[in-house]
């Protein structure tokens, strides 16, 4: 514990140390190698109101102790009733560092995502006062602190990153777009695994085709995309393994089958999966849905969503999803995936005082019920990755008047952490324009990236077990000139564009610039997931690296065959995708990755 003392009084400067701060000398793999002790569990209150014991504890590092009893009787007392109300609200686990120093048993005590100073003093531990000092080490959720203890105890190679460590090899201009832009999108078109560059825009969609060697070309004519999306979704409808379109202009909903001629193709005989033209004339978003793996489309609208489902031979299929009478304010865009990871997808819409959750099973959807997950005024975009490295599938809002970030329990609850994320409980501004869960970085933990129209890129890296910091390292390579308006952003997309197997960023400035960033990382060891064929998702994925001690590397919503979702498995070697698909028990998939990505198709055969 010396070096822990030492290493942190380096960095201690009371006044001028933000706590947002990373300090890259003393990170929790340096607090874990240098505490002779680490003990974690849920507090008990004794008879003396000042007094607290951690009970059923459970050693992390070192022997295990028969008690450990906190003493709050020497707090600072400028600091001790605030202090005392934090052991009193606490309602998780804690978790104790300790080590000695100077012939005394010195520690750290993480509680409700805050650290204290501790001192043992005849057996009892003295709660001193705050130790802002080590939210540089770790700014987080008690119980994702405990988690990443124990696996930087098991794992010998375990690593808790100081920095996004993103750049750019290099930028190029795509295009120049106008109006309304409904988004951007990775495709493969004419084939499988040749990535296109799609622009939803009202005016007309717009598509570009990139090279190796980093250029873009577009191709909107010669594809013949005749389409003007205000909504858009990607779904393979045909079964030919290509991705088609399906466009909502304002009023009504078109389909775009994909060709492998590199054209699309439009109309049909009614009642054949190429023609749809439905009028809509209340469309939030579309996703793409299916129960049972047929194509589908899930239309969220200010009423009960509505499902799209293809048939080869009856063609298009309208179900309406049970209503409820809850009246839970402005609804957004639904969150469509298996969020229980019983192999059906899932429909979350989220409104202002809360959520509507149509749970799926076989055939369909259960009766809605009402969930915690809320924007807390006006709309809000989602981003939904596993951010806590469980497995699990959590949900991001970024809202109108407030963000929140949703864990997952995996049995249809959900609890609101923002707070205990770190750097976007206290550094991520509403109003964003754009969210996106990403992995720039290729280190296996998603990132957080949110988009405004009028200010900068907003990044936050993920250090691990939903521990978020934002350094400002990511930039895009544009910025204004002296006396210009700020250039913002209005849509991004990432995908490997120029096939050197690492993803790249697209961007839509505000001044009409679409540009693409070239990451400078390539051939990273990863998986690129899919879905059999003609299978329509989204199907959960998760993919786990190490044998002693299994780590997530990370979790994706895999919605079809084209285009693939993608996972970084951080290093070359064997891993494990685990996965389940409608009405099939859990599959364990073992893959061997090597210098670059892996194909993987989602199947019934392991």
């Amino acid at each position: 514990m010396s070096k822990i003392i030492a290493c942190a009084a380096l960095l201690l400067l009371p006044c001028s140390v933000s706590w947002a701060i990373i300090n890259p000398r003393f990170t929790p793999v340096h607090l874990v190698a240098e505490s002779d002790l680490i003990v974690a569990g849920p507090l008990q209150a004794m008879t003396d109101p000042q007094q607290w014991k951690l009970s059923a504890s459970a050693a992390i590092k070192g022997k295990p102790l028969a008690t450990v009893i906190f003493s709050l009787s020497n707090c600072e007392k400028d600091h001790r009733e605030q202090i005392m109300q934090t052991f009193k609200e606490n309602r998780g686990p804690v978790v104790l560092f300790s080590g000695e120093k100077d012939g005394r048993r010195q520690a750290r005590l993480h509680i409700m995502g805050q650290w204290l100073n501790v001192e043992d003093a005849k057996g009892r531990w003295q709660v001193l006062d705050w130790a802002p000092d080590m939210d540089g080490t770790f700014s987080g959720g008690s119980d994702m602190l405990i988690r990443m203890a124990r696996y930087i105890v098991r794992d010998t190679e375990a690593d808790v990153p100081v920095s996004a460590g993103v750049k750019w090899a290099a930028h190029v201009t795509v295009g120049k777009l106008a109006g309304e832009v409904a988004g951007l999108a990775a495709v493969d078109f004419a084939k499988v695994g040749q990535t296109h560059l799609f622009a939803g825009a009202a005016a007309g969609d717009r598509l570009f085709r990139a090279s190796k060697e980093g250029t873009f070309d577009e191709i909107t004519a010669a594809a013949k995309l005749d389409t003007r999306s205000r909504r858009f979704a990607w779904v393979d409808v045909d079964g030919d393994g290509l991705a088609d379109l399906l466009s909502w202009d304002g009023k009504t909903l078109f389909v775009r089958l994909a060709g492998k001629d590199g054209t699309f193709h439009r109309g049909g005989v009614p009642g054949t999966l190429g023609h749809l033209s439905l009028p809509l004339a209340d469309c939030l978003a579309l996703a793409p849905c299916s129960t049972d793996g047929r194509p589908g489309v899930l239309v969220s609208r200010n009423g009960p969503p509505l499902l799209l489902s293809a048939d080869g031979i009856k063609g298009w299929t309208k179900t309406e999803l049970p209503g409820s009478d809850e009246n839970l304010g402005r609804p957004s865009a639904c969150v469509v995936a298996d969020l229980d990871n019983d192999g059906y997808v899932d429909v979350l819409q989220p409104a202002e005082r809360g959520s509507l959750l149509w749970k799926g099973k076989a055939g369909g959807f259960e009766k809605p019920r009402r969930v915690a997950v809320a924007t807390g005024g006006g709309t809000a975009l989602a981003a939904v990755s596993d951010f806590d490295q469980d497995g699990l599938l959590d949900i991001f809002l970024a809202g109108q008047e407030k963000n929140t970030l949703w864990e997952n329990d995996g049995k249809g609850n959900f609890r609101e952490v923002l707070r205990f994320s770190g750097s976007p409980g206290y550094k991520c501004p509403v109003g964003a324009c754009g969210v996106q869960a990403l992995d720039l970085n290729h280190d296996g933990r998603m990132d957080l990236c949110l988009i405004y129209e009028q200010d900068e890129l907003l990044y936050h890296f993920n250090r691990g077990f939903r521990s978020f910091a934002s350094e400002a390292e990511v930039r895009l390579p544009r910025q204004a000139n002296p006396g210009e308006l700020r250039v913002g952003q209005r849509a991004i997309a990432a995908a490997d564009f120029n096939g050197d197997g690492s993803c790249d960023l697209a961007v839509l400035l505000t001044n009409g610039d679409l540009i693409c960033c070239f990451n400078e990382m390539t051939g990273v060891p990863s998986v690129r997931l899919r879905l059999a064929r003609g299978v329509t998702g989204p199907a959960t994925a998760s993919c786990w690296v190490g044998d002693d001690y299994a780590f997530c590397s990370g979790v994706a919503c895999v919605p079809g065959h084209s285009p693939a979702a993608f996972i970084s498995t951080r290093n070359p070697g064997a891993c494990r995708i685990k996965y389940r698909l409608p009405g099939g028990t859990g599959q364990v998939k073992k893959v061997v990755v090597e210098d670059g990505p892996k194909e993987v198709i989602l199947d019934k055969t392991p």
